[in-house]
């Protein structure tokens, strides 16, 4: 749980010195104007942005409640109107996409309506992803979801190890992996759900062990959803890979009731200890021909 304004951890808490500057240093080689996509609480962002501040670099953050107008678009540029500065495409030299989009539908009374501008503005911003992707960037939108399937697809391909999984909507198939794994957890496929409460809480579907209990209260055919073994952990590891070279932190969560199933279902009161991980070479090699 985590609260709308910020506080969370993560592994870009790590980002002092020279670590932050490497990435840092892909916006600051010339005169540039970056475009930032995230979403209001993310603290990672946050924690770069201090940096950009600090190198009096100009940016500006573009979040999911972030006012953006489109004023113009031609086969040369588009001008955008965000948060009350004007900004044309050819000015912006740099893009850091960390999460979030942009939005520009407006509603209407009419639900008819309401369809049709969706499927123009869907057209609208594909083009303008595709405008954006061209431009040099820290990820982009056309990779931005990663699918956990292809991923797991890919990791058995380079012989990667991966525990065993299973999607389902079948009760007597899900009984079947319980029985064959004896450990199981459940995790969304893509984002996880999140719902912020009466107090400005959010509230995340986390990675969640399943137990026989759980699988005799479900019906015999439910939504399909992904399934997998439970690795009992000395320590979870997790990395983010840029330019060429990786970096990991080793997450001691396991010894906390709260984080033990999955670290983000923070314990702020008494942290997980966190230290800097290095890969084999051999692993870094078959991570990078992914």
């Amino acid at each position: 749980m985590k609260n709308k304004n910020g506080g969370t951890s993560s592994i870009f808490n790590g980002l002092t010195g020279s670590k932050a500057k490497l990435i840092l240093n892909q916006f600051t080689t010339y005169k540039y104007m970056v475009i930032i996509f995230s979403i209001s609480d993310d603290y990672s962002t946050s924690r770069v942005i201090n940096w950009l501040i600090n190198l009096k670099k100009d940016f500006i953050r573009i979040n999911e409640n972030t006012d953006v107008k489109l004023i113009s678009l031609t086969d040369t540029a588009f001008t955008l109107h965000i948060d009350g500065k004007t900004v044309c495409s050819n000015e912006i030299t740099k893009i850091w996409y960390r999460r979030g989009d942009l939005f520009f539908q407006q509603n209407f009374d009419s639900e008819y309506l309401n369809n049709y501008l969706l499927t123009e503005n869907e057209s609208l911003m594909e083009y303008i992803h595709y405008t954006f992707d061209k431009m040099e960037s820290i990820n982009n939108f056309a990779t931005r979801d990663v699918n956990k399937l292809q991923v797991l697809d890919l990791c058995n391909k380079f012989k990667i190890l991966t525990p065993n999984f299973m999607v389902s909507g079948n009760k007597g198939a899900l009984l079947d992996f319980y029985n064959k794994e004896k450990n199981i957890i459940s995790k969304p496929l893509n984002s996880p759900l999140s719902v912020y409460d009466s107090d400005n809480f959010i509230h995340l579907a986390y990675t969640t062990e399943i137990d026989v209990n759980d699988i005799n209260e479900l019906p015999d055919e439910f939504v399909p959803t992904f399934f997998q073994k439970n690795i009992i952990k000395d320590y979870e590891i997790r990395c983010f890979y840029l330019d060429g070279d990786f970096y990991a932190m080793a997450i001691f969560s396991q010894k906390n009731k709260r984080t033990e199933v999955d670290f983000r279902n923070y314990d702020n009161s008494k942290p997980n200890r966190l230290n800097p991980y290095q890969f084999p070479k051999s692993y870094q090699k078959r991570l990078s021909s992914c």
